[in-house]
């Protein structure tokens, strides 16, 4: 068994990532990554009774090789008895329209086709519990990942980097599993493992052009680090996310206990009466939480009425002032119109 193959196994076992009879909707790019963890589990499919559902996207990134890349998706679809899903989205087009990168019009068209396969799937089996996503990023994505988050400037749970299994939503879509059991494989490992099975994967050109930031990072600063300051810098970027995600994981199951001991009833007024979404917690308990808890306390508040992107630290640092009662005022406005406020003896979170 090669080296690839081997522990994506033992990374399925150890975080529990796959279950007999499970459906596993893959992102299918054709490049190695992709392609490895593909032929990896269809080995995997009668020992585990495992169904496979390729997904590719063509983003119109790249005129005539994004052809070439669908059309090898297809064939090596077809090789093993499987049709694709092949979606062609004009992700210049999407970017433009959303008012967003390139580089994240190509995510959020990714995405949004491995849920809408994902829903078809589960529709058809009665339910999402058996369906499952899966996408290829390895051990060095964690690390170009890590690193990025660092400088751009993040906190604990950035630097945990990607999980290896996080239940995720999109739009009007159901809620799935997205699962990365490639996370513990290296880059020439995945290579390796393509090679020596005649599997042929497509090269994306783009990722060795400086034009995004994730690219310079991997091709410029990745390089420059090990050559000047620390060869395993990748191996130590690696294992601090993983040191990361154990702090995380402990933290927020401490944020859940100490959240459900401080839920409070909503007062009887008008002034709520407006709002569509509103969470409750007890002031005095709060204010008396460590800093660190009390954040994710208001996190997981948010959360629960529908905040769960864009909260910044200064807006959580502004939160502190009036729950600690060190400025007069007492409403915070936090994004897409959410509020914190303070008073009777509770903060009320409202959106």
């Amino acid at each position: 068994m090669l080296k690839a193959e081997k522990i994506i196994r033992e990374t399925i076992r150890e975080h529990n990532l796959i279950d007999k009879g499970d459906h596993i909707v893959i992102g299918l790019s054709g490049g190695p990554d992709s392609v490895c963890l593909f032929h990896v589990l269809l080995g995997m499919s009668d020992e585990m009774d495992l169904t496979i559902h390729p997904v590719h996207v063509n983003h119109r990134f790249r005129p005539g090789a994004a052809e070439a890349d669908q059309e090898y998706v297809e064939n090596l679809s077809e090789r093993f008895g499987l049709t694709p899903y092949v979606f062609t989205v004009n992700c210049n087009a999407l970017a433009s329209e959303l008012g967003m990168t390139s580089e994240e019009a190509g995510r959020k068209a990714r995405y949004d086709a491995f849920f809408l396969v994902a829903d078809k799937v589960a529709s058809e089996l009665g339910g999402p519990g058996r369906v499952k996503i899966a996408v290829g990023h390895n051990a060095n994505d964690q690390a170009e990942t890590v690193l990025f988050r660092i400088l751009r400037g993040t906190g604990m749970d950035g630097i945990a980097g990607m999980a290896y299994s996080r239940e995720e939503s999109r739009g009007e879509s159901g809620t799935f599993p997205v699962i990365r059991p490639l996370l513990d494989v290296w880059r020439g490992d995945v290579e390796a493992y393509c090679e020596a099975n005649g599997l042929e994967p497509v090269t994306d050109h783009t990722n060795n052009e400086e034009t995004y930031a994730r690219n310079k990072i991997r091709l410029d600063l990745i390089p420059f680090i090990e050559e000047k300051y620390n060869s395993n810098l990748q191996e130590g970027l690696v294992r601090m996310a993983k040191i990361a995600a154990a702090d995380k994981d402990y933290f927020w199951e401490e944020t859940a206990r100490a959240y459900e001991q401080l839920k409070a009833q909503t007062p009887d007024a008008d002034d709520f009466s407006d709002a569509a979404d509103i969470a409750a917690l007890d002031w005095r308990g709060l204010a008396d939480c460590h800093e660190a808890l009390r954040h994710r306390i208001l996190l997981k508040a948010f959360g629960e009425i529908g905040l769960t992107k864009d909260i910044t630290a200064e807006r959580l640092e502004a939160a502190d002032r009036i729950i600690l009662g060190s400025v007069g005022g007492k409403t915070v406005e936090f994004p897409h119109g959410y509020t914190l406020s303070v008073g009777k003896g509770v903060v009320i979170l409202r959106g």
